[in-house]
């Protein structure tokens, strides 16, 4: 038996109607479900469906976020503010994926430019791979989770370095490349890269230190300031305690500016390069030629049907280690965002437990039958 849990991942794929990524004005007509027949048709819904399923389900602490029109309509919280940071595990991925836009932007690299050409420095101070195929790894492979580095399905080595860490006191030391050296220097890959998916938080830890070696910055004061501070958002911080995590799961931010910034997934949206736009449209079918309909693109979980991008991620983190001067520390969550194609978005967490993800599918279908009946404006 481990003696640590520690997850820092989870992809939720779920059907839109499940997922609420449906167009509330197109479902005006629907008959409401038999617990929302007494609800005002008002953002204030939101909140009243909140305190019920808070009812039933008895989560020690939750926040609701959402999101209508570019502006927070709704933001609840049980037991927490809902406008103070919260950390959000692997929602972290699309913020990661953001700041490379930037980079290719910037002409600093491209989708297809392979590791050896961007982390130099990096195998000049630590060495070579053990497996030379890593050289060849692509950015955009290392993305979309296809660049044949073992993960979560294979029972990926990158826990066991972060757990060593965490309970050496190094949870805090946020670059990326001494976490990446215990990892690249040892470990083979598991397939050839280009191959099939399996969703790698050793991937994202490699994007960091990529944004790190390219920009010559830190992780989290680059992208504090090439994407919230250009949107206009107050700048976020890794959670002071789990920094290692970084762009795979580190990121410490409140849930209404979580939603500000995914909506520079409307295709609408200047932030993103046409260049940018052009590639997330092609990832649809670049990996597997006859499925249209859903895939994993920058950084999050991308379908086309009900307009040309929805998304959607989620998140759960279960870790325990030690701070710099020994005392016991934990970071616990289970988060989950989706944006759909019309704007509409939700964010969503509570702490860590077995039944947390289905407690938040829960809320999930519950605010899914609220965006059909609440009307914003005259």
């Amino acid at each position: 038996m481990r003696a640590l849990v520690f997850i820092v991942a989870a992809a939720w794929v779920a059907a839109w109607t499940t997922c609420g990524l449906t167009d509330p004005a197109a479902a005006q007509a629907l008959p409401r479900p038999p617990e929302h027949r007494n609800l005002p048709a008002t953002p204030g819904a939101y909140g009243i469906v909140f305190d019920q399923w808070v009812a039933r389900r008895k989560p020690a602490t939750a926040i609701l976020a959402v999101r209508r029109n570019g502006e927070t309509v709704s933001a609840r919280g049980h037991n927490v503010d809902p406008r103070r940071p919260t950390l959000i595990a692997s929602l972290s991925k699309p913020i990661t994926g953001a700041c490379i836009a930037t980079l290719i932007r910037n002409g600093k690299l491209t989708f297809t430019t392979p590791l050896r050409d961007v982390l130099g420095q990096f195998f000049k101070q630590f060495g070579a791979p053990a497996d030379e195929r890593l050289n060849d790894v692509t950015v955009e492979e290392l993305l979309v989770h296809r660049a044949g580095l073992r993960g979560n399905a294979d029972d990926d080595p990158i826990f066991g370095v972060f757990t060593r860490r965490a309970f050496g006191g190094a949870g805090v030391l946020a670059e990326a490349k001494p976490v990446l050296a215990e990892y690249m220097m040892k470990e083979r890959l598991a397939r050839h890269p280009g191959g099939r998916y399996s969703y790698s938080n050793t991937g994202y830890e490699i994007l960091t230190a990529i944004i790190e070696e390219q920009s010559g910055r830190s992780y989290e004061d680059y992208c504090g300031e090439a994407v919230f501070g250009k949107l206009g958002l107050e700048k976020p911080k890794l959670h002071s305690d789990w920094q290692m995590l970084s762009g795979a799961g580190g990121w410490y931010i409140p849930g209404p500016d979580y939603l500000a910034f995914l909506d520079i997934l409307d295709p609408a949206h200047p932030f993103l390069s046409d260049g940018v736009k052009e590639w997330i449209d092609r990832a649809q079918t670049r990996w597997t030629p006859g499925h249209r309909g859903r895939w994993y693109s920058l950084g999050i979980n991308t379908w086309a049907g009900q307009g040309r991008w929805a998304v959607s991620h989620g998140g759960i983190m279960n870790v325990r280690g030690r701070d710099s001067a020994g005392r016991a520390i934990s970071g616990q969550i289970v988060s989950h965002a989706f944006r759909a194609a019309n704007g509409t978005s939700v964010f969503m967490a509570v702490p860590w437990t077995r039944d947390a993800q289905e407690s938040l599918d829960d809320l999930r279908r519950a605010i899914g039958e609220t965006h059909k009946f609440v009307k914003l404006g005259p």
